[in-house]
């Protein structure tokens, strides 16, 4: 599923990660050891898109993804989240994920008075589109539950929906 070839990336003359290889099957559980500064952030931070190799290549489903930025992984089905969920507590789970799409009509103060059918359009688009993530990640009947109620596992299941609607264009 993820094949990485000979990368290495430096940073002036620092050799954060150098000649690294590694295969990751689909259905497999892969974890990567080493101490402190061994480059395993910065190996992640690689293959999510956040960093451009210097050299190697990093391959996902046979298609060669080196160089490609996190917007552009993400369609594919790969995204890089943190150790810790940071979710908006007491909103809904629903209200986490319409939090995300920036360009938002109702986001100006001007149209939530003189453009009210806009914005309550462009509400009810990305009510729909949360639902959808919602269903896709299992949390349908957590839709309507604070997210500080959730537990870890669901907080980042949150997370990864937040981070799918940062792609969604304003309605």
């Amino acid at each position: 599923m993820i094949v990485v070839e000979d990368v290495a990336l430096h940073f002036g003359g620092i050799r954060a990660v150098d000649g690294v290889s590694l295969k990751i099957e689909k259905g497999s559980i892969t974890g990567l050891i080493g101490p402190n500064g061994a480059g395993k952030t910065t190996l992640f931070n690689i293959i999510a898109g956040v960093y451009t190799p210097t050299y190697g290549r990093i391959f996902l489903d046979g298609d060669d993804v080196t160089g490609f930025k996190p917007h552009q992984l993400f369609p594919k089905g790969l995204l890089r989240t943190f150790q810790i969920a940071h979710e908006f507590f007491s909103l809904t789970v629903r209200e986490n994920l319409m939090m995300v799409p920036a360009g938002q009509s109702g986001e100006t103060l001007m149209n939530t008075f003189f453009h009210r059918g806009k914005v309550a359009s462009e509400e009810q688009q990305v009510c729909q589109k949360a639902d959808e993530v919602i269903d896709f990640l299992n949390l349908t009947h957590l839709a309507d539950a604070p997210a500080g109620t959730l537990s870890g596992g669901q907080k980042k299941l949150l997370e990864l929906g937040r981070k799918s609607c940062l792609n969604w264009a304003a309605p």
